[in-house]
């Protein structure tokens, strides 16, 4: 009877139970997960595991420390995320400052990428995104059709591990292949009556390139939930309220009902874009009503 062998590798991809892992040596293994490693959620894409390799399958039996995880897209050991936006389909912006939120709580990077700059609008929307993103991380316009910002965006993230996010139909597959410099994704569309994405990335996947940079494309989506924590440390994760802070009459100011606010002061006289501070009262009223509700 053979005995088994444990190789270590990294899960490139994972479809319905079954997942690719490359080891150290390039090999792709076909592998299936034990016990409780089989549950939803209990394996991401990134993930370095051990695999029990035998004549008759091969079984990762166990998941290393990890660097970094998301909930969604489900991808670990990330150095950073491209959140991708464009005219069509309308931006969600508080899709962006919940995937930043996470990004900063994580320790990772990011990058917010407009593509399509062939489109009408993309340079007001440029415009906008500078103004409310531009102290927060690196805001640039590319266009997968034309190439235009992709030799940019390549060489922030060369030779490190990315995520592209965002919603669907923003041109995130198609992105992918002008990084790549060749069509290794499917490339989606968008519905003729609502002007929204159909899903085309249905799993993640990490895709190579020559350089030795891998991104992993993920399925669109709307909705994204950041794992709860105390409201009160919300406005920590907005780092461009840091220097308006030191004004505020009471320590722990939470920036919404105080007196005295330094970065209330900040929105009125315009150093703070109002629709951003908006938002992160929408995002405080939607995580206060979750913490009140975390035992029930």
């Amino acid at each position: 009877m053979a005995v088994a062998t444990v190789r270590q590798g990294r899960i490139i991809k994972g479809v319905a139970g079954k997942y690719s892992v490359r080891t150290k040596d390039g090999e792709i293994l076909r592998c299936f997960a034990r016990g409780k490693l089989k549950e939803n959620g209990a394996l991401y894409v990134g993930d370095d595991v051990n695999v029990e390799v035998s004549q008759r399958d091969c079984v990762i039996t166990e998941v290393l420390p990890r660097s970094s995880m998301l909930v969604r897209p489900y991808v670990s050991n990330i150095d950073g995320i491209i959140i991708v936006v464009s005219p069509v389909p309308k931006p969600d912006f508080l899709l962006v400052d919940k995937l930043i939120i996470s990004c900063i709580q994580q320790g990772i990077d990011s990058v917010l990428c407009i593509n399509k700059a062939d489109m009408q609008g993309v340079d007001e929307l440029y415009e906008a995104a500078k103004k409310e993103y531009g102290s927060v991380t690196t805001v640039l316009v590319a266009s997968a059709e034309d190439g235009k910002g992709v030799s940019q965006l390549k060489e922030i993230i060369k030779g490190r591990y990315y995520c592209l996010a965002g919603q669907s139909a923003v041109g995130k597959s198609s992105l992918v292949n002008a990084l790549a410099g060749k069509n290794v994704m499917q490339v989606g569309e968008l519905g003729e009556k609502s002007l929204r994405g159909k899903h085309t990335t249905r799993h993640v996947e990490i895709i190579e390139l020559d350089d030795g940079t891998r991104i992993a494309d993920t399925c669109g989506f709307s909705m994204f939930e950041i794992p709860l924590f105390d409201p009160m440390f919300l406005s920590g994760y907005y780092i461009d309220f840091d220097k308006y802070r030191e004004k505020c009459r009471f320590r722990g100011c939470t920036h919404t009902v105080e007196e005295c606010c330094g970065v209330k002061e900040a929105v009125e006289l315009g150093e703070i874009p109002r629709e951003r501070y908006e938002r992160y009262l929408k995002l405080y009223e939607e995580f206060n009503k979750r913490w009140e509700k975390r035992y029930g």
